[in-house]
């Protein structure tokens, strides 16, 4: 081996390493207030959608804002935006067909328990001004599931009425549970008949989330003449579905909302909104935390708050 041909090699790879040393000590020396600004910025961005003002950016400790932050207008609007989202997509053409954000607002703003967004007795109608969504006690009320802009936004449009679209929002939304949505071939049978064909049977009939059978207790729309949209109820007594039998849209919604998928989506939605992401296996032990204080507490606010309160979002 020719040591004088490697030689200028092994001291040039030597002094790297010193100079990557050098650069590894500085980056890695304290800096409060780089570290308090970064903070800053990424809390009041994340959870009111602007930049830091100047206090926050000079704040000692900018965590200690975070309880006022979570009880600000801004975080309130910012959240509710963020699940209506999630649950639809995008905005729809009106904020009169949003009900979704307005009773996901109240449920936040008024720390409700947040399974009420999706099983408590509200309704949501037109406001007064004729411009937005009002959120209101109503015995029948099913979260926003039963709300008439939400019925008919996922009415589907299958041919005898059988609201198979309802039926897959009320368990993607609950549960974070997918399948994508197929596109029927010209001259292809889209009727319950053709949906018990071997292709699409599993997804209909014979899976844990059989959407026919989840359909099948929710009313039927019906379309008059002049376009109008209304819904007759179900004539099915009863269907068999999550090991259970179903008799209502109720009976549905409360057993998807008592499962454990329900609160792993809750606390998966939690991550998503805060780090853009879904939570990672490092973050385990943190995920159940926000678990825990989702049962606890009952709260989104509870659950959001044990996240963004540990050390590590402000790493």
């Amino acid at each position: 081996m020719n040591l004088r041909r490697i030689a200028p090699v092994l001291v040039l790879l030597a002094a790297g390493a010193v100079a990557l040393r050098g650069r590894s000590a500085k980056a890695d020396d304290p800096d409060p207030k780089g570290r308090n600004e970064r903070c800053a910025t990424r809390l009041s961005i994340t959870l009111l959608g602007k930049s830091a003002d100047a206090a926050l950016l000079a704040a000692a400790k900018p965590e200690d804002s975070i309880d006022s932050m979570l009880t600000s207008p801004a975080f309130y609007d910012r959240l509710a935006s963020f699940v209506n989202a999630q649950s639809n997509g995008a905005p729809a053409a009106s904020p009169l067909q949003d009900p979704v954000y307005f009773l996901a607002r109240h449920m936040i703003e008024q720390r409700k328990p947040w399974r009420d967004l999706y099983i408590g007795a509200y309704n949501v109608r037109a406001a007064t001004d004729g411009k937005s969504l009002e959120v209101v006690e109503d015995a029948n009320g099913l979260g926003y599931f039963r709300t008439a802009p939400w019925m008919v936004r996922y009415a589907g449009n299958e041919s005898e009425g059988v609201r198979i679209s309802a039926a897959y929002h009320m368990i993607h939304d609950t549960t974070g549970f997918q399948v994508p949505a197929s596109v029927a071939k010209p001259g292809e049978d889209r009727t319950a008949t053709g949906r018990k064909a071997d292709a699409c049977k599993n997804c209909h009939f014979d899976s844990w989330f059989a959407l026919d059978k989840a359909a099948a207790v929710l009313s039927r729309k019906k379309v008059a003449a002049d376009g109008t949209v209304t819904f007759d109820p179900t004539t099915i007594t009863a269907t068999t579905l999550l090991n259970k039998n179903l008799a209502s849209d109720k009976d549905l919604v409360t057993t998807l909302v008592s499962s454990d998928a329900w609160k792993f989506t809750q606390c998966r939605m939690v991550f998503n909104f805060l780090y853009g992401r879904p939570e990672n296996q490092c973050e385990a032990p943190l995920f159940d935390q926000c678990v825990a204080a989702l049962e606890k507490d009952g709260t989104i606010n509870a659950a959001l708050a044990v996240v963004v309160k540990d050390a590590s979002f402000c790493q």
